[in-house]
């Protein structure tokens, strides 16, 4: 039985604690803590996932410290990794770290082996942080929270962390190592964000905390579900759930930015076909890292606690019912009394259109969503007017006397639609009644040709846009007259004649050599297409349809764009270099998850692998035998 054992601090990982238990005991060697622990020393070490905690607990219960599930809720990853997973899964990695069942494949479960995001490579700390706790506890420790991957800040301090020289993963597997000054140095020159990237690392921290403070129960389906309202209430999708993958790729790296994106490990290239952002929006049974659930889910305007509300709720684009009667001659107007709504999709726009049908016979349609209080009240089309309100035309018309005009004021309709149906089975229509219609046609002729006087130089179109009811009236019931008293429609072929298309060449070229080598001189590998190359500058339309136009550009693009097989090459290139550099061993799975490769590649891919491994295995015996060679020298 052990005497004594340390607190455990808040926040602290669990590994942490073991490894002050070690220092605290000073204990020599590091299979001896592991035996006081678990009674054997072949136990990993393992700082996010540790398993067997149920026999650790025997051995310290008698101390009156938590029990395993706090130690596994509060003290380890098990929440970040396990919140987005199936209850499946997440009951797994909980008896593995309980009890030791299917320990071996705990990291395979959670995904964290096969994501493309990798995880830090060193323990994290905040030098605030860490001189807080020595001025009060005498000691720092490993904190959970700043061990999350795409952490970048102290939520406490509003600092940036910074790497200790502990690795995450240590090359002695059985070593607990606790945090101390002497592998807590700030080290190295911070990177320099843009203001954008540094308030979404503020919230993506805050977010990342967020899940592994609350107990958070997803399904799978709860998800999908959450995801697919979201994205048809903000318009990526569909009211039959297909979503608009342009310009949700498009709007998505607008929001967050490039850089912040990259240093996220959650670019998007949708011309990929792995590319995330279109498999997350997908039906699918694949694991996603929480940096892109978190991602997506801020994207679409929700937080980690918010956004399960919307799960298994169907998107109603017209808003609950009962919905409101528009018929001006109904008892009823205004109110909601028509129980439901009839949703179908406009085959031009693709947005639903919503049928309103009442009781008194009015029935209107409107496209949606609604986005505000006042769409409640439009009407796009008039299907049906109803019996109700042709009684009262009727009564107004026939019995009451009163004018056209007078009658379509007050049904909130126009005149000529008055005129058809007052006059249905009354085929003769009084001369006064046609001196009033003509009257009704001067008048909109005369507010016409003040509007062409007022703005002598627009278009029709533009004309059109001030005064869009004025125009559909007069196009609808004096088409001829319109069509004499428009403006003219200009050639168009006229300002294609003033482009200098050698000198957009030139303009372009030094536009697309500054691009070029910004993205060649990234930290990581980024492909260099076409489209990747427009989206920079700004000029995606003028690449894709008049690149032609621009010899000089188009010769040096094609100079240096690269094939997915290139591409895949100099990633893997860059993949082993950085390894060597890291001291890491260069080995072909190490290699391929770096470099984003999955399954079977290309042969030339394969044999680029193949050349690096042996060039790096190479210059790791050279430097070792230098080594040697030096040491026999002093």
């Amino acid at each position: 039985m052990l005497s004594y054992f340390p607190t455990l601090y808040n926040d602290e990982l669990l590994y942490s604690w073991f490894a002050r238990y070690h220092i605290h005991s000073s204990n020599i060697s590091p299979k001896q803590t592991m035996k006081d622990l678990y009674g054997k020393t072949n136990i990993v070490a393992v700082p996010d996932l540790p398993t067997n905690l149920n026999v650790v607990y025997e051995k310290l219960r008698h101390f009156q410290v938590p029990d395993v599930a706090q130690w596994i809720k509060k003290h380890t990853l098990f929440r970040y990794y396990t919140t987005f997973a199936t209850s499946e899964i997440k009951h797994k990695v909980y008896r593995a770290m309980e009890s030791g069942e299917h320990s071996g494949a705990i990291h395979m479960m959670t995904g964290i082996m096969a994501n493309a995001i990798k995880e830090w490579t060193y323990f994290r700390f905040c030098p605030r942080c860490f001189q807080e706790d020595i001025e009060t506890i005498g000691e720092s420790y490993w904190k959970v929270s700043h061990q999350l991957p795409g952490v970048y800040m102290c939520l406490k301090h509003n600092q940036y962390l910074c790497d200790s020289s502990v690795p995450f993963r240590g090359k002695n597997k059985h070593e607990f190592i606790a945090a101390s000054p002497s592998n807590c140095i700030r080290l190295g020159v911070k990177k320099v964000f843009l203001e954008r990237t540094e308030r979404f690392f503020q919230i993506l921290a805050e977010q990342s905390v967020k899940l592994i403070q609350g107990d958070f129960h997803f399904t799978w389906e709860g998800i999908q579900s959450s995801y697919r309202y979201l994205l048809q209430r903000h318009g990526y999708a569909t009211i039959n759930g297909k979503v608009n993958q342009q310009l949700l790729a498009e709007q998505f790296t607008l929001f967050y930015g490039e850089e912040f994106l990259e240093a996220m490990q959650s670019s998007v290239d949708i011309l990929s076909e792995s590319c995330w952002l279109k498999s997350i929006t997908r039906k699918h049974r694949k694991s996603f890292h929480p940096i892109r659930h978190l991602l997506l889910i801020y994207f679409l305007g929700e937080e980690i606690d918010t956004f399960y509300q919307y799960a298994h709720k169907e998107y109603k684009p017209f808003g609950e019912g009962p919905y409101f009667c528009l018929n001006p001659a109904a008892k009823h107007y205004k109110q909601r009394v028509i129980p439901n709504v009839k949703t179908t999709i406009c085959t031009d726009t693709r947005r639903p259109v919503g049928t309103f049908e009442c009781t008194c016979g009015f029935i209107y349609s409107r496209r949606g969503p609604d986005k505000s209080e006042q769409d409640l009240y439009k009407i796009g089309r008039i299907k049906q007017y109803g019996q109700v309100w042709l009684d009262k035309l009727h009564r107004m018309i026939h019995v009451e006397k009163l004018s056209y005009y007078a009658a379509a004021k007050e049904l909130q309709c126009d005149i000529m639609t008055v005129i058809k149906y007052a006059n249905k089975g009354k085929p003769i229509i009084t001369d006064n009644k046609l001196d009033e219609l003509e009257l009704v046609k001067s008048k909109k002729q005369k507010e016409w040709m003040k509007l062409l006087k007022q703005h002598p130089n627009k278009s029709v179109t533009q004309i059109r846009s001030i005064e869009p009811a004025l125009y559909a009236w007069l196009y609808r019931h004096d088409r001829e007259w319109l069509k004499k008293h428009s403006p003219k429609q200009p050639n168009r072929q006229s300002s294609h004649l003033k482009i200098n298309w050698s000198e957009r060449d030139e303009e372009v070229l030094k536009e697309v050599k500054l691009v070029i080598k910004k993205l060649k001189s990234a930290d990581k590998p980024i492909y260099i297409n076409k489209s990747r190359i427009g989206k920079e500058i700004r000029k995606l339309s003028l690449l894709e349809k008049h690149l032609d136009k621009l010899p000089k550009t188009k010769e040096y693009i094609l100079q240096q764009i690269e094939t997915r097989e290139q591409f895949q090459i100099r990633r893997v290139r860059w993949a082993c270099h950085y390894l060597f550099s890291k001291n890491e061993s260069v080995m072909e799975w190490k290699v391929k998850r770096l470099a984003g490769l999955k399954g079977n590649v290309a042969e030339k891919v394969q044999q680029a692998i193949n050349d690096e491994i042996i060039k790096y295995q190479q210059l790791r015996v050279e430097g070792d035998i230098g080594g040697k060679n030096q040491t026999m020298a002093l």
